[in-house]
């Protein structure tokens, strides 16, 4: 229900003036009513407020009403809605309802349409909004060349709309999904300028804050570039810490975890699983977030060379969360850990057997991993010459992912294969 008669950006103007006068921030302002990006979108002009909201604000503010709307009529009834509006929120309804229920094709037809709808009719703000939507559904397929073709376009749209926490945020989208697709030196550049950009947006010092530390610490790893992962660890863990939330610390030890796996620093990626572990069993994690987090768990320990007994109680947490809470890209990703798992309990010939179909939708890193744990496979079982041939197709992928740290380890496992 819109306020009648409030003008943007007029509004806008005045609601950043007084806010920065009382020196609030965006997130005083939003309260519990919306979120700070809400507020960001309300000052550019780029939205028009709820009674609700407008209520809200001059509560935070301190004002009365007619310091922001001034001769705005307030509504008494609901606004009528246009027949496209009413059709727009009907496709929203449905595809959230299909999503729910894990019907992913459904809500991606309905999330695609309304995108598509959206951006026929040219307006920015509702392009971003049914794009974010439209991104959900391509992670949970792991369709990743098809969500880095939708956040190049994201980021070109929301340029139009002149708030920074939302470019950080796509970016970030953007970063990681040029990660998973193997576009490493543009996965870094994304990164590096989210970075840049946080410390000047409401994002600082927020849950985001620590995501966007993830994702630049993932992209180092997987790149080889590993000189300041342990740096960037503490930053992302001490500002994960200052915020008090389990959730957000334990996701925070989680790609602690992964990056000293990834380094070859056993002790500290088992010690930050187990207090990802403890942060993270809870009520309020999800079936497919918790499934998500023992499968990385499962190979970092695998990583890590830790004993079986603590790998195996992750991989059947893995398996029991990924049967209740199916998603292609899960799916794939269990694919590769399952194989590795294989392969560290003496079972080569199962390694290979899982290893030797490379599922859609596995992220390049894990892709290479896999190739990896055939080519070893195939050593054990005393196929030399097979096993080269595999390790040499994991070392070039890593030379094309500019992952150079790892395809010189692989390159040199295949001299020691061949000098034995």
């Amino acid at each position: 229900m819109s306020i009648v008669g409030v003008q943007q950006p007029e509004f806008g103007r005045r609601l950043r003036q007084l806010r920065q006068e009382r020196g609030l921030s965006q997130r005083d302002v939003a309260g519990d009513v919306v979120n700070p990006s809400y507020i960001s979108l309300l000052e550019t002009g780029a939205r028009v407020p709820t009674l609700e909201v407008v209520l809200q604000i001059a509560r935070a503010l301190d004002v009365h009403l007619e310091a922001l709307v001034a001769d705005a009529v307030l509504p008494i009834k609901e606004v009528e809605q246009s027949p496209e509006a009413n059709r727009t929120l009907v496709l929203d309804i449905l595809a959230r309802s299909a999503l729910d229920v894990g019907d992913l094709d459904d809500a991606g037809d309905r999330y695609q349409s309304a995108y598509d709808s959206a951006v026929r009719d040219g307006v920015p703000s509702a392009v971003v909004e049914r794009g974010i939507a439209l991104q959900d559904v391509l992670i949970l397929r792991a369709d990743h060349q098809a969500r880095y073709a939708l956040l190049d376009n994201l980021v070109t749209v929301a340029d139009q709309l002149d708030v920074p926490e939302l470019m950080v945020k796509l970016r970030l989208d953007k970063a990681a999904a040029a990660r998973d697709c193997g576009r490493m030196a543009e996965a870094m550049v994304l990164a590096s300028c989210a970075m840049e950009a946080l410390p000047d947006t409401e994002l600082a010092d927020t849950g985001e804050n620590v995501r966007a530390l993830g994702v630049l610490i993932s992209v180092k790893v997987d790149s080889g570039d590993t000189g300041e992962i342990p740096a960037l660890v503490d930053r992302m863990l001490a500002c994960a810490e200052k915020l008090g939330s389990r959730t957000v610390l334990g996701r925070a030890h989680w790609a602690a975890s992964v990056a000293f796996a990834r380094l070859g620093v056993g002790e500290r990626a088992e010690r930050h699983v187990r207090h990802a572990k403890d942060m993270l069993a809870q009520p309020g994690t999800s079936i497919r977030e918790w499934g998500r987090f023992a499968s990385a768990a499962a190979s970092v320990l695998l990583d890590a060379d830790a004993e079986l007994s603590e790998v195996d109680q992750y991989v059947n947490w893995m398996r029991s969360a990924l049967e209740l809470a199916d998603s292609p890209g899960d799916q794939a990703k269990l694919v590769s850990i399952e194989a590795r798992y294989a392969l560290a309990r003496g079972e080569s010939e199962r390694a290979l057997e899982l290893s030797e179909d490379e599922p859609d939708g596995l992220a390049a890193a894990d892709l290479l991993r896999l190739r990896r744990t055939r080519g070893r496979a195939l050593h054990r079982m005393g196929r030399t010459e097979e096993a080269v041939e595999a390790l040499r197709s994991a070392a070039r992928l890593g030379e094309e992912l500019a992952s150079y740290r790892v395809a010189a380890e692989v390159w040199r496992e295949i001299d020691e294969l061949r000098s034995a």
